[in-house]
């Protein structure tokens, strides 16, 4: 450590030592990573001891010393060793993102260690280059239209919250006019987006974010697999139309967090296409599966969107922190996020930071262009088909087990199922199935989650692991049908009739 160097000599020694002490520091980082992903059946799938709530409780004083990075990574990996979320872990079904492949790793490692950014070209062209291209190349692979024009048909956020907040703006914009970004919604009229009951609640934390307020939104009822009915629809647009209130727009989930349930997308798109109301798709959960034979009934219509929110860390395959818009005009968004300083010296150059809420930003995009690259879309299809197959397996195993009761199949690759005694009241059976969900975890069997669907309590298992193979679905039905036996058995005779 010690003072800026003076000499162009002086620099150099400085990067040098910097630099071993950084490839010594990568070499553990490599080893670590390469143990933890390489034999995660060995590690817990969950883990936070009372030190890591300690120090999430009681953060540490300010470092004031320095500290060699060998120590200080020591220290960081003790940490992430006791606070460990095993997203590796062959039976981690908990959510959507499991373990990335190593392609995506190394794609954001290099965006990361060479800081280029697509927010604006003279930053970082090539970056905004890779950005433009993985938008494309992600429309293809779902089957989306691709942007038309010199700008990209979309914009790169942080995740999916983001993502649908930006296409509430771009609906609210054609709505009720460009004017309203200079005037705000003072003497506005009152709006309403249409969503199923089943939908994610990024939606009604848009509308808050936006200003209309979370009572804008309209939860539509569904049908008994969890899909929007669109007759229920139809019925909540006229009843606002007749009231004054402007349609703002209709948000079809294409995979919903619970059950993975698509809304009729061609039946919706056509409402939407009468109404002249903006047709939003949150796919952030399964628009991934879009483009595979085995889904095309169920994304048909898909193509009829706006816009559609796509999550690429969830089915494929690449880090948190990454969530798409895709758009079918690239130009409503720089209309949209209007930018300009007196400061930036306008060259005409593609600055994406034009297009989205973000002005400088993280890049991405390299991860994801890499994994098309190394995979192609056959690989990543093949992938996916793969995860479909093995919840069907799942599902087989479910129906084939009379301890066992199956929601309904599966459409993507999440499936809900619960243990049953026969003869115990429903208020038990859930308490059965609460206390499954937390034995399993506890007992390092699988990690899941539950899923209240309409008062009664199911495990929620999410296929998405790339590396999973049929045994690890065995172990996992095997561990359920063994776990809940034993608890039942605990439990004494049902204490009342269903």
């Amino acid at each position: 450590m010690g003072s800026t160097p003076r000499t162009s000599g002086e620099r150099e020694r400085a990067g040098a030592a910097e630099w071993a002490e950084f490839a010594a520091a990568l070499a553990e980082v490599r080893d670590f990573v390469g143990d933890a992903r390489g034999r995660p059946e060995l590690r817990p799938l969950f883990v936070a001891d009372g030190g890591v709530s300690a120090r999430f409780d009681r953060p540490s004083p300010l470092p004031e010393a320095a500290l060699p990075l060998k120590d200080a990574l020591g220290e960081l990996l003790g940490v992430l060793e006791a606070g460990y979320c095993n997203a590796s872990h062959p039976n981690y079904h908990a959510y959507f993102a499991a373990k990335p492949r190593l392609e995506a790793v190394l794609g954001d490692f290099l965006g990361e260690a060479l800081n280029q950014t697509p927010a604006a070209w003279r930053a970082g062209p090539g970056a905004t280059a890779i950005e433009s291209e993985v938008l494309a190349w992600l429309a293809d692979f779902i089957g989306y239209p691709r942007g038309v024009g010199r700008w990209p048909g979309g914009v790169v956020v942080g995740g999916g919250h983001l993502a649908n907040l930006c296409a509430l703006k771009l609906a609210r914009d054609r709505a009720l006019g460009p004017e309203i970004q200079e005037r705000g919604l003072h003497g506005a009229p009152p709006v309403a987006v249409y969503m199923s009951r089943e939908g994610h609640f990024s939606i009604p934390r848009a509308l808050d974010t936006l200003g209309h307020g979370r009572a804008a939104l309209r939860s539509v009822e569904v049908d008994e697999r969890g899909r929007l009915r669109p007759e229920a629809l139809a019925a909540a647009i006229a009843a606002d139309r007749a009231q004054g209130v402007v349609p703002l727009a209709i948000v079809a989930i294409a995979g919903t967090s619970g059950s993975g349930a698509i809304d009729p997308l061609a039946e919706i798109a056509e409402i939407a296409a009468r109404e002249r109301v903006w047709f939003h798709v949150d796919g952030a959960a399964g628009a991934a599966m879009a483009g595979l034979p085995a889904c095309a009934d169920a994304f048909s219509g898909i193509a009829g969107a706006d816009s559609l929110t796509i999550d690429p860390c969830k089915w494929l395959f690449v880090p948190y922190g990454i969530g798409v818009l895709l758009v079918r005009d690239g130009e409503s968004l720089l209309r949209a996020f209007p930018s300009s300083s007196h400061y930036w010296e306008e060259l005409g150059e593609p600055d994406l930071y034009a297009m989205g809420p973000y002005g400088s930003r993280q890049v991405r995009t390299l991860g994801l262009w890499l994994l098309f690259r190394r995979l192609g879309a056959q690989g990543l299809r093949g992938l996916l088909g793969e995860l479909l197959r093995l919840t069907s397996v799942l599902a087989d195993r479910v129906e084939a087990a009379p301890e066992l009761e199956l929601l309904h199949r599966p459409e993507l690759a999440v499936c809900a199922f619960r243990a049953r005694v026969r003869g115990a009241s429903a208020e038990a059976n859930n308490r059965l199935n609460a206390e499954l969900q937390r034995r399993l975890l506890e007992e390092g069997i699988a990690y899941v989650t539950n899923l209240d669907w309409r008062g009664t309590t199911y495990l929620r298992v999410g296929v998405n692991n790339y590396a999973l193979c049929q045994g690890d679905i065995d172990r996992l039905v095997d561990g359920v049908i063994s776990l809940s036996a034993r608890i039942a058995g605990t439990a004494g005779p049902p204490d009342s009739r269903e």
